[in-house]
């Protein structure tokens, strides 16, 4: 009786050894999918928290150079649009606004000796509604 198959090396893989294989991969793929979308995330808030905190020492830096946190009941921007949040700290440097996935708020208070700064999600981020803010007492909301 001759075999179906000449020799060893013309065989290939059976339907069911390609099926358990993709069903392996389908498996695998499903699991480190959700856990590189969280590992996304949590990324994009470390910016976020690094960048609130700082604006929070170059504030207190500010403050103790000159007696307040900026002009009085001010709020300060750092977007793509504005940036006038760098006018008031010249060494805030986070990068381009239009590359960063949050953008930044300074609220000073009406005396000058209190702030809060916001960090908001860019709507076409992995961020979309997240929302950090620290203050000048260093609470922390968010983080």
């Amino acid at each position: 009786m001759r075999s179906l198959f000449l020799n060893n090396k013309d065989r290939g893989f059976t339907l069911s050894e390609l099926l358990i294989t993709m069903a392996i991969l389908s498996l695998l793929a499903g699991i480190a999918v959700p856990i590189y979308l969280g590992q996304r995330s949590k990324a994009a808030h470390s910016e976020a928290k690094a960048n609130l905190e700082a604006i929070r020492l170059f504030e207190e830096q500010r403050f103790a150079e000159n007696g307040s946190y900026g002009a009085n009941s001010t709020t300060y921007l750092f977007t793509e649009a504005v940036s006038s949040l760098q006018s008031l700290l010249p060494g805030f440097r986070p990068g381009n606004a239009a590359n960063l996935n949050f953008d930044y708020q300074l609220v000073v208070g009406g005396t000058g000796t209190t702030f809060t700064a916001t960090a908001t999600g860019k709507s076409s981020s992995v961020v979309d509604g997240a929302t950090f803010s620290i203050d000048n007492n260093n609470n922390r909301s968010g983080f």
